[in-house]
């Protein structure tokens, strides 16, 4: 498995509840992480595909992008952040 952000446009509130919806539906609690109203990350799939297939990205009304993380992560953040992406690396 592998871990992906996925980057909501911030002039798009009606797809973006769309999309924060999506997300809630088609991963479990343990597959997300909310880091902001406009950026999550997710896991439990392996391509950008089926990441953008899942919440409808790429239809003519639904804006966001969704980036593939390598593994390298770096910051000073909340601790569960980096236990979530331990976890998701543990997947791989």
């Amino acid at each position: 498995m592998s871990a992906f952000a996925v980057i909501l446009h911030d002039d798009e509130p009606e797809a973006n509840e769309k999309i924060r919806k999506r997300i809630e539906d088609e991963f479990p609690d343990a597959d997300r992480f909310e880091f902001s109203e406009y950026v999550y990350f997710v896991t439990g799939v392996r391509l950008v595909d089926e990441v953008k297939n899942r919440l409808g990205l790429g239809n003519d009304d639904m804006f966001g992008v969704v980036l593939r993380l390598n593994g390298s992560f770096g910051g000073r953040s909340w601790p569960r952040l980096w236990d979530w992406f331990k976890a998701a690396e543990e997947l791989r």
